[in-house]
């Protein structure tokens, strides 16, 4: 894996604007659980409270503008960059390429609107408390799964205590006491702490909401995902195909537009790239920097279309396991962090030097604080630090992991080659993606490269910090960093929608971030899908209640309204 914003309102604003409302889209986030954002107050009954700015790129999307309607018919083969080791989102991990496919098939409870607005999407109210530790979820009507089976307050019930129950994916959902149904369309959430920004993680992982049959059978769920979506699961062959069909029966009438989608994994960047210049694909994404120059450089010739991913996209970094040697000390991953030459690693990964990263924060987001305590590069420091350990300690000695990713292996072999020069002994070992993660989440690692922390609002990111899900044998604090004064600042930008108590709660989170070291940020990076011709659809998708989704966001799009221009 070399992989916002709250406006100040009072309560009864907020809890009026999310009552009356209602639309769609996706979110996303590593493993899916969550999904990033700007935004601003509607007299329409538009939901306020959460923006996302643009990432540090002007470079304009490069898409073909519809010549008419709407066709409907037709098959797309989407390349994904990663095979998912199942589709029931109560047990199993989603990464981008999951949350891609899983929401063909299972909709959310909550979607992100152009201007990265939290509305409701099958769900058709979100209603607070007025002190947000109670939520009212009210189902819109007359949704069935592709079983048959009702979607009811039965059914969501069922899903989110499941949810609750996973050993790993349970932790999201946390703050959550009690789910009570109040009528055969309508659920209570009880919080044991106030959450002001609870819908956002109801955009992915969380917030899907499986067929009650499919939860039933636990063995067979991962294999035969059955949801509420615009496409039907037909078959799967792991780590071959993925087919979906139209779901003719689908609560949006009129959508899908496409009969059949056939999503591919395929996990080198550059293998997608020549399978969608070479025909055998129709759409892909990619991260990775010198892939996408290649399709903008198709798409101003007039070969490809591209769309960049909006909003504050994923940090690229070297995630620690510090509750292990040597990264349980300090001063190693302060000498890891010195060590580290951006200038040379970007010229290699051809990454953009103004997606230079200090923090998990875009520099052109409001919750971003320049760090000035970040380690910059200093060799001699490095070398020192490395000095002091082994005096005390004995060589240092790592394993540094990655995917099998060639592009993502060039940055790793360069990073280890600057700790290597600064005197210490680093081994590379390789991994599927769904290995990678399952070792940061068990702790079977030292030093990860990851991708990670692009959410639509910084409350998400709660369940990777805190000091509560950094014990066990699966965490999602997979740094496994225990720091009070982050428990205390993401308790209090949870429990409040004022943005600037917020932002005042998030600089101590970057401030303690930059002092302790469990994230050496390298970069910030921005999804990009291309597709041929003749797709049309690249930039969202109409909402049920009017206006227009997100889009690309972190490597995800909306393939509801996605069609063929032939």
């Amino acid at each position: 894996m070399w992989a916002n914003h709250l406006r100040p309102m009072d309560r009864g604003t907020m809890r009026a604007i999310l009552r009356s409302t209602r639309a769609t889209m996706i979110g996303v986030a590593i493993m899916a659980v969550v999904a990033s954002a700007c935004g601003q107050t509607s007299d329409t009954g538009t939901p306020s409270g959460t923006e996302l700015a643009g990432s540090a790129d002007t470079t304009p999307d490069v898409v073909k503008t519809p010549s008419g309607s709407p066709k409907t018919g037709g098959k797309i083969v989407y390349g994904l960059e990663a095979e998912t080791d199942g589709w029931d989102p109560t047990q199993n991990r989603w990464a981008a390429s999951g949350v891609q496919v899983a929401l063909a098939i299972m909709d959310p409870l909550v979607a992100l609107d152009k201007s990265f607005t939290a509305q409701p999407y099958l769900a058709e109210s979100l209603t607070p408390s007025a002190d947000y530790k109670s939520w009212t979820i009210k189902l819109r009507s007359g949704i069935k799964f592709h079983n048959g089976e009702p979607l009811d307050a039965a059914a969501l019930k069922t899903s989110m205590d499941t949810f609750r129950a996973g050993p790993l994916v349970g932790a999201a959902l946390k703050p959550i006491e009690s789910i009570e149904r109040v009528d055969e369309l309508t659920v209570r959430i009880q919080m044991s702490m106030p959450w002001a920004a609870f819908p956002y993680i109801l955009t992915a992982q969380a917030g899907v909401v499986p067929a009650p049959g499919m939860i039933a059978d636990r063995s067979n769920a991962p294999l035969r995902p059955i949801g509420t979506g615009p496409f039907i699961f037909k078959e799967w062959q792991r780590d071959g195909r993925l087919i979906v069909t139209k779901n003719p029966d689908y609560w949006r009438k009129g959508f899908p537009y496409l009969d059949e989608i056939e999503f591919r994994p395929l996990p080198d960047a550059l293998t997608r790239y020549y399978s969608l210049t070479g025909g055998n694909i129709n759409v892909t994404v990619s991260s990775a920097e010198q892939t996408i120059q290649r399709m903008l450089s198709d798409a101003k010739e007039g070969k490809l279309q591209v769309t960049r991913s909006t909003g504050n996209n994923d940090t690229n970094m070297v995630l620690i396991n510090t509750s292990v040697e040597p990264m349980n000390d300090l001063r190693v991953r302060q000498a890891m962090a010195y060590a580290i030459d951006k200038s040379v690693l970007f010229s290699v990964t051809g990454a953009d030097p103004s997606l230079d990263a200090d923090s998990v924060f875009q520099p052109d987001t409001r919750w971003y604080t320049p760090q000035q305590g970040y380690p910059k590069f200093d060799l001699a420091k490095a070398k020192d630090l490395v000095a002091q350990y082994e005096k005390e300690k004995g060589k240092i000695s790592f394993q540094f992991n990655s995917t099998t990713d060639p592009d993502t292996l060039k940055s790793v072999q360069v990073l280890a080659e600057m700790w290597q020069a600064a005197g210490m002994n680093v081994s590379v070992q390789t991994y599927q993606q769904a290995d990678h993660i399952t070792n940061a989440v068990t702790g079977n690692f030292q030093a990860n490269i990851w991708r990670q922390f692009g959410a639509a609002d910084p409350d998400p990111n709660y369940i990777w910090w805190v000091s509560e899900n950094a014990e066990g044998p699966l965490t999602l604090n997979m740094a496994r960093n225990k720091d009070p004064q982050i428990d205390a600042a993401m308790r209090e930008g949870r429990a409040t929608p004022d943005v600037d108590l917020r932002k005042q709660a998030y600089d101590k989170v970057q401030a303690r971030q930059s002092a302790d070291l469990p994230y050496l940020w390298l970069n910030h990076l921005r999804w990009s899908l291309a597709a041929d011709n003749n797709v049309r659809g690249l930039q969202g998708m109409p909402l049920p209640d009017g206006g227009q989704s997100a889009g690309l966001v972190g490597g995800v799009i909306s393939l509801t309204a996605m069609w063929l221009d032939t």
